[in-house]
Formats: C-alpha cells, sequence, structure tokens
C-alpha cells in the first residue's frame, strides 16, 4: 500500500474513534434517578458533552414573548425629563416651566418667561448626550433621543432580558434550556425534560416583569382627584367606592381601569407627577379561604407619586419569612450599601407619610413609615386577603424573581407549546422506528441490487451516521423529531451519491475497462455531479438555519451535519476501500 493510502486510511481512524469517543457519554448515560458509574464520572471531567434531547422528544415547554420596547424607550425618556427638571430647579428656581413627553423618545419644555430659554444652553444639554435640541421659539424647545441611542436601547432592553429569563430558568432546575433572540424584540423559549406541574409555574417567573419600585402615596392629592367620580358616570364595570376608608374607584378588570386613568390622568395631572396603581382585593366562597370566587374579587385604585424613590436594583438579597403573630409569609429584603442608605433617609424625611411598593404597577404594600428605617432591610407583606397557600405561592416566586433581577421591559406571551413527557417519549419511540425502517430498508436495497458495491456503501452509511451524531454532539446541538427527519433524508442522500458514482463505474465497465480504470473514471466523473446536489441542498440549509427556530433549525443542523459527512464517507471513504481490494486482488471481475 502507497503511503498516501495509509496516511488516508488512519486519518479516517482517528475520525471514528474520536466520533465514537464523542458518544460515550450520550451512550452510558444513566437513566433518571441512577447514579453514573465511576469510570463514567472520570470520563466526563474530559468530555461531558452529549446529544439533548429537544422537548418535543422528552416533553417540555416551548413560549415566544415580545419585548416591549417601547415601554423600555419610554420610561427612559420619562427619566431623562424628570433629571431634566431636577436640574432646572437647581439653576432656576423656581422654574417657571411646563415639561411633557409626547410619543416615545421627544420631550418638550415651555418657559413661561420666553427670555429664560437661554438656560437650556449648550453647557446645560452635556448633561444630556443622548437628546438633541431644537429652538421651536415662543419659550418653547423640542428634546429628542438620538437614533443611535434608540437602537442601541432597543438591542439592550432585549438582550438584557435573554439574561434575565435565562436566570429564572436555571432555577427551575431545566438542564438545558434554550433561550434565543428572533427577530427585533422577539424571544424564543424552550425547556425540554419540564413536568406538566411545572408548566404554570415557569410561565409565570420568565413573564413577570418584576419592576420593583418605592414611590411615596400621595396622601394630600387622595381625596381631591377620587372624589370627582362620586355623581360622576363611570364606564360600566367601574364602580366609586370608600372601601379601605378613603375615595377610590374598583373594577374586575385590571385592563380597564388601566385605560381609564392613563386617559383622566392627562386630563387631571398636566404636569405627570401622579400615577394610579392597583391592588387586588381577592373574595373566597367560604370560610376557609381555599375557594376564590372570582364575581366578588376585584381591583382597587391608588394614587402615588409618579417619582420613583428607589428601584429594585438597589435588592441586595430576598428571602421568604414568617411573621410570628399572624403566621403568614412575607418577603423580607437587604438592601445593598447605597440602597440601605438611601432608603434610610428617605424613611427619615417622610416620617409619618405611607411609601406605596409597587411590583409591575400593581400596590403590594403600603404601610406607615412609622420611624426611620436604619440597616438596610425592608419587608413586603404581600396581600392579606389571599389564601395561605396563594401568600406562600406568590412569596416563592416574588423572592426568586427579585434575586433574579427585573426585566427592562414588560413581555407579551406570543404563542405557547407543551409537550407532555408520555408524548415525548412515544415520539422518540416513533422517530427510531422510522429511522430503523428507514436504514434498513436501504441497506437491503444497497445489498440486492449492487451486491460488493452495496457492502462497501453501507459501511459508508454507518460511518455516516456515526459522525452525524458525534458532530450533534460537539456542536452542543439539540436532536429533535424534525432532526430525526434530517437524519433519514441524509441517509438516502448518502446512498444517493454512492448510487451515481456506482452506475458511473458500471457504465464504465460496460466500456470494456479493467477495474481499476472503471472506478478512477467513475469517481471523477461523478465527483461533480455530487457534488452539485449537496450544495444546492445545503444553501436551502443554512437559509433554514440562519431564519429558522426551534424544530426548524433542529431539522437545518442535522442536514447540514449530513451533507458533509455523506460527501466525505461516500466519495473519501469508499474510494480508499475500493483502493485497498483492487491493491490486494487481481482478479478481471467488479462485485457492482
Amino acid at each position: 500500500m502507497s503511503k498516501l493510502w495509509i496516511a488516508k486510511a488512519l486519518a479516517i481512524l482517528v475520525l471514528v474513534v474520536l466520533a465514537a469517543a464523542a458518544l460515550v457519554p450520550t451512550v452510558f448515560a444513566p437513566k433518571e434517578g441512577e447514579q453514573a458509574p465511576e469510570w463514567l464520572t472520570s470520563y466526563s471531567k474530559v468530555w461531558d458533552k452529549k446529544i439533548n434531547l429537544g422537548l418535543d422528544l422528552q416533553g417540555g415547554l416551548m413560549l415566544q414573548y415580545r419585548v416591549e420596547v417601547e415601554k423600555a424607550v419610554s420610561d427612559k425618556t420619562d427619566r431623562l425629563r424628570e433629571d431634566l427638571r431636577t436640574r432646572l430647579e437647581r439653576v432656576d428656581s423656581p422654574p417657571k416651566v411646563a415639561t411633557e413627553r409626547e410619543g416615545l423618545t421627544t420631550i418638550y419644555v415651555t418657559f413661561e418667561d420666553p427670555a429664560r430659554v437661554g438656560v437650556i444652553d449648550d453647557a446645560f444639554m452635556t448633561n444630556f448626550p443622548t437628546l438633541t435640541r431644537t429652538d421651536l421659539g415662543g419659550g418653547k424647545i423640542k428634546l429628542e433621543m438620538s437614533e443611535a441611542e434608540f437602537e442601541r436601547l432597543q438591542e439592550h432592553v432585549v438582550t438584557e432580558a435573554i439574561g434575565t429569563i435565562r436566570e429564572r430558568v436555571d432555577g427551575l432546575g431545566v438542564a438545558e434550556p434554550d433561550i434565543k433572540k428572533a427577530g427585533k424584540s422577539d424571544i424564543v423559549i424552550q425547556l425540554p425534560g419540564l413536568g406538566d406541574e411545572d408548566f404554570d409555574t415557569a410561565k409565570r417567573l420568565i413573564g413577570a416583569t418584576a419592576q420593583l419600585e418605592f414611590k411615596l402615596v400621595a396622601e394630600d392629592q387622595i381625596n381631591l382627584f377620587f372624589s370627582r367620580y362620586t355623581n360622576a358616570p363611570l364606564p360600566e364595570g367601574l364602580t366609586y367606592s370608600t372601601e379601605g376608608g378613603q375615595p377610590t374607584v374598583i373594577g374586575r378588570d385590571k385592563k380597564q381601569l388601566g385605560a381609564f386613568f392613563a386617559e383622566e390622568l392627562k386630563t387631571h395631572d398636566k404636569e405627570g407627577l401622579l400615577q394610579v396603581v392597583f391592588e387586588e382585593i381577592v373574595a373566597y366562597k367560604d370560610k376557609r379561604k381555599e375557594v376564590r370566587d372570582e364575581e366578588r374579587s376585584h381591583w382597587r385604585a391608588h394614587l402615588v407619586n409618579r417619582k420613583i424613590e428607589l428601584t429594585g436594583d438597589a435588592i441586595d438579597s430576598a428571602q421568604v419569612s414568617l411573621d410570628n403573630r399572624t403566621n403568614k409569609p412575607y418577603v423580607s429584603l437587604n438592601f445593598t450599601a447605597e440602597g440601605g442608605e438611601t432608603f434610610y433617609q428617605l424613611t427619615k424625611a417622610h416620617k409619618g407619610k405611607r411609601f406605596a411598593i409597587v411590583l409591575d404597577d400593581v400596590l403590594k404594600s403600603d404601610p406607615v413609615i412609622n420611624e426611620p428605617i436604619p440597616g438596610g432591610r425592608a419587608q413586603i407583606t404581600l396581600g392579606g386577603y389571599k389564601s395561605a397557600n396563594d401568600l406562600y405561592r406568590e412569596a416563592n416566586e416574588l423572592t426568586s424573581v427579585l434575586q433574579h433581577g427585573a426585566l427592562l421591559a414588560p413581555i407579551h406571551k406570543q404563542f405557547e407549546t407543551s409537550v407532555g413527557p408520555s408524548l415525548g417519549a412515544d415520539s422518540v419511540v416513533k422517530g427510531q422506528l422510522a429511522l430503523l425502517i428507514a436504514s434498513g430498508l436501504v441497506v437491503l436495497f444497497m445489498l440486492v441490487y449492487y451486491k460488493g458495491g452495496g457492502v462497501i456503501a453501507n459501511l459508508a452509511l454507518a460511518l455516516n451516521v456515526l459522525f452525524i451524531m458525534a458532530g450533534l454532539t460537539a456542536v452542543g446541538a439539540t436532536l429533535t423529531l424534525p432532526g430525526i427527519a434530517g437524519i433519514v433524508l441524509t441517509i438516502g442522500m448518502a446512498v444517493d451519491a454512492n448510487v451515481i458514482i456506482f452506475e458511473r463505474i458500471r457504465e464504465e465497465r460496460r466500456a470494456n475497462k479493467s477495474p481499476r480504470e472503471a472506478i478512477k473514471a467513475g469517481y471523477d466523473k461523478a465527483l461533480s455531479a455530487v457534488l452539485d446536489a449537496n450544495i444546492t441542498t445545503a444553501i436551502a440549509g443554512v437559509v433554514l438555519m440562519q431564519y429558522g427556530t426551534g424544530p426548524i433549525r433542529g431539522f437545518a443542523v442535522t442536514l447540514l451535519l449530513g451533507i458533509v459527512s455523506s460527501v466525505f464517507t461516500a466519495v473519501v471513504v469508499t474510494r480508499l476501500v475500493y483502493d485497498y481490494l483492487l491493491d490486494k486482488s487481481t482478479s478481471e471481475r467488479l462485485s457492482i
């Protein structure tokens, strides 16, 4: 044998050994509840990658959310507007000026005295590098967020959302979650291996925005604001009430309340200093408070200052604690050093007032500040109208969300797909059966039709499947049901390459060429056809890989790996085997 043949054979042997070694953690993986043998534990220290099954094969949950980046942008603009007023107070006190946000990124500043417009000069604007200034005349200035900052903020919000969701999912114990960005503002989440009982918990944790804010209750404005609805007509479903000892408006639909007060604040709060938040009042059908009464449960409106005194970013840790007096759970908060000092100064400055603790525009607690609170600690007492089980569940989920951070913007679920473990197991069985039947029929056909050539093609086919599986392991891909379909398709494509080559060889033999000449000519002439067919298929696979999500990407991954592997085994491996046989045989016959 030539040195070139020996080098090729050794290279292929090395590839086969590496591929087989890569599959060891997958093949010998212990079953659920079993402990891995010592040798496998040691092996995993060197190589621990294994083929991951998609949620359609092992059961799980697939969700797609849209990040409401517009909310994050408008919040950013509101914070800039608040900072603008604060700085104007320092240089032009008292500033007789009105500020108003329009759209997502525009702030209008109107001075009562047009001569004072010069306060916002170039030096002043250095504090707002992301805003561009336009003087509209008449004491009015337009400040607008730059396009570059708008796009950067959008990208940042989605990236941070993916990171936060991944941390929350890790807390669920999902082994191989797949969380990816889709488009500009969509996020696709796959949670394979999740049981039916965990679906609701996962959806609640992922969807919780958890924008925790500490705000002062607008106590001096409450009576004036809500009393106008004493005799005024309200939309159907909303009612004026004095429950809780103060005037308010209640309703069963939180979205309706939110939409109503969004319009009311535009009319009665021109300066944008107030905000209406909502508290859930839960009613129960029996004294044990276990069966919720949907007909009597409702939402109550509360008036707070829009200014955020403190946010969840100032929280260092959160845990569930139990009140020894009431035997009810609450969330205990520990602030960072800076956050604790800010909290202390706030409670010191506003002694005797109520402090609203707001989570995603929902009032969780509004305790009275009896005295300054040092030490950087606080607590969230959850709604006392709920059952003990509901309180514990809410406390645990709130703690988990706070520990893993807040989303910078709300997210809205677009669709979900759930697959139970039993259905996933059934898909595995059917997928394996399809793969075995397809492989068996192909192997049988090649043996019957091409005889000795069929044996060589089937050897290449076995190596092809081995290389595909090892490739899936190496790239950390997830095997899905469409992925199995991609492997089945690849098996057909792999022997298709051999069929083209073998038919070329048979043509050369019919032209009375020797076995060695026929094989050389057959491979040389068939190579372009084999490459053309596989390259065009690979182009389609790349497009699916780039723009597809979930199962479509799974199909594309196996298809692309299969194309590379099948071309290699059909063209290189089989040719190497024929070269060996020709070197060892003097017969003029060729079994093909």
